[in-house]
């Protein structure tokens, strides 16, 4: 049984809704954590996804890219999913 697929649209809505910052950086975003909280004052404060995960709301996000949100900011696959 697979998991299932996070797109992008669900990162960015998870992530804003929760007082994120997302910039463009060219083609790329760029999620920052937001000042004050645990994961915003470490060095390790943000998380560069490229742009072919991110281009249109539908692109599905690699495996990497969701380790490296769980590294940085504590945040798993199931809590995207949930919102």
């Amino acid at each position: 049984m697979s998991q299932q697929a996070v797109k992008w649209s669900d990162v960015k809505r998870f992530f804003l809704r929760k007082d994120y910052v997302i910039e463009g950086c060219g083609g790329d975003k760029i999620i920052k954590a937001p000042k004050g909280t645990p994961s915003g004052d470490r060095t390790r404060n943000q998380v560069r996804i490229g742009h072919k995960c991110c281009s249109k709301p539908g692109d599905q996000l690699y495996d990497s890219y969701l380790s490296s949100l769980k590294r940085a900011f504590g945040v798993t696959r199931d809590d995207i999913l949930r919102g």
